[in-house]
């Protein structure tokens, strides 16, 4: 948008995709909208879709870009269940918005750099805009993404998650697990004949609540390992003992740490007081921060490095084989917010920032 100061530029690009609902499930309308804008920036032969996720490679057809590192710009189309009377405007710096932290300010920034494309020459930029991050593992529209076959070889990925400003590499494995506590059923006006399954959960109830946080450390980045009771619920009548009460427990574990073991953690703690179901689970993200493609250009930006205390798709990066980071605009701490808002400031830093990185690369 030339003559457009970038700072509004960003703004504006993510109020409009702000204003495109996309609660998971329904990307519909913003992978269409998202599509024909790679398709007027890089022509149509660059652009693919896989459901309503979108893929932009312009170097497709250059030899000569085909040969440089194929870097990955990443981010998801869908947001949570908007809150109620969410703002939407751009005002005291501020971008208001449902997902303007996460992650339609990254979408933005992709988008602008989109725009430019034929001026980063230092490596292959690849985007990949898709859905149904913020749903069940399972349903992630990135691994189709990566399986389709439509992307260059990777080499490296950036995740435009929020990260305040900083750099975040790595992310947190992720867990859900149901935990069924028995009980015997009675009526409530004759409960000693019956076993109260709310009053049995106390023991295992105190056992989580007595647990701390575990740090976990890769060199000079702490994570924080924990095993936190979210949910509790029962399936009776209002006057019935109730014969069994549901927990859903989310485990955390750092990069470096499985599935397994995180398991294996939970129904040791469990023991014989609940029957344990794992109902979700991603891995946690390996640690890339001394990687070739970005050592150089992390010295020269002076970028602060924070643990992601957060799962994200870094981890679905990582357990293809390829190094990825999370670096976005936004605040982590507005993420799913009643009114939800991103600062300018976060989005003009990291579009300079990456739009440095992809003009050239210096020994």
């Amino acid at each position: 948008m030339i003559g457009i100061p970038i700072a509004d530029e960003l703004a504006g690009l993510t109020l409009e995709l702000c204003r495109i609902p996309s609660e998971t499930k329904h990307e519909a309308e913003i992978a269409t909208w998202v599509q024909h804008r790679c398709v007027a920036a890089a022509g149509a032969e660059a652009v693919k879709r896989i459901g309503n996720s979108v893929v932009c490679d312009p170097c497709i057809s250059s030899e000569e870009r085909a040969a440089l590192p194929a870097v990955a710009l990443v981010g998801h189309l869908d947001t949570v269940k908007c809150a109620e009377n969410q703002d939407y405007a751009v005002r005291d710096g501020r971008v208001y918005g449902c997902g303007a932290s996460d992650m339609k300010a990254g979408c933005a920034v992709m988008l602008a750099l989109l725009e430019r494309w034929r001026e980063l020459k230092g490596v292959r930029p690849v985007w990949i805009f898709y859905d149904a991050e913020e749903g069940p593992s399972e349903e992630n529209g990135l691994q189709p993404v990566l399986d389709s076959g439509v992307l260059p070889a990777l080499d490296f990925a950036f995740i435009l998650e929020p990260t305040d400003m900083g750099l975040q590499p790595g992310c947190m494995g992720t867990m859900h697990a149901t935990v069924t506590v028995p009980g015997v059923r009675a009526h409530s006006a004759r409960p000693w004949q019956g076993q109260n399954a709310v009053y049995r959960a106390l023991p295992l109830l105190g056992r989580f609540a007595a647990l701390e946080r575990r740090a976990v450390s890769f060199g000079e980045l702490t994570f924080y390992e924990v095993m936190v009771v979210t949910q509790t619920l029962t399936e009776n009548s209002k006057n019935v003992v109730p014969d069994a009460l549901m927990l859903n427990v989310n485990v955390r574990f750092a990069p470096g740490n499985t599935a397994e073991n995180a398991e294996a953690e939970l129904r040791a703690l469990v023991g014989g007081d609940g029957v344990v179901e794992i109902t979700d689970c991603a891995p946690s993200g390996d640690v890339h921060l001394d990687h070739p493609l970005i050592r150089g250009w992390l010295a020269r930006e002076n970028l602060p490095v924070r643990p992601k205390q957060a799962w994200t798709d870094v981890a679905r990066f990582t357990s293809n084989g390829i190094p990825a980071v999370n670096f976005g605009p936004g605040e982590t701490s507005q993420a799913h917010q009643a009114n939800e808002w991103c600062s300018v400031e976060s989005l003009e830093f990291c579009y300079a920032a990456l739009r440095r990185f992809f003009e050239g690369q210096e020994d």
